[in-house]
């Protein structure tokens, strides 16, 4: 996993609603990224959890699941390409959100 400073700058905005929207509390992701534009998600289970890198020391890593809300043009979202933008989208909301809780 890459560090969030290192982590590409996704193309993304948030919606709060979507009729295809599963849980009412979580807002859901439209990618504008080029390759996935217009495809709506919405992120489902989140799990952090701690791993032992090569040097021996605890690394932060997270899985997730998310829903498909829409895509419209029928894309393939089996892809790591695609999994991988997901995943530096949710670094970037986790550590919004983190930067917004230390500041109350």
């Amino acid at each position: 996993m890459r560090h969030i400073d290192h982590v590409p700058q996704p193309k993304y905005h948030l919606i709060e609603d979507h009729p295809n929207k599963f849980h009412e509390d979580y807002d859901c992701v439209v990618l504008d990224d080029e390759d996935f534009k217009d495809v709506i998600i919405q992120y489902d289970v989140v799990q952090a959890y701690e791993e032992k890198d090569k040097n021996g020391d605890n690394i932060g890593k997270f899985s997730f699941n998310f829903i498909i809300c829409e895509n419209p043009n029928d894309l393939d979202l089996t892809t790591k390409e695609f999994k991988t933008i997901l995943g530096d989208i949710l670094q970037k909301l986790l550590k919004e959100h983190l930067d917004r809780a230390e500041q109350n």
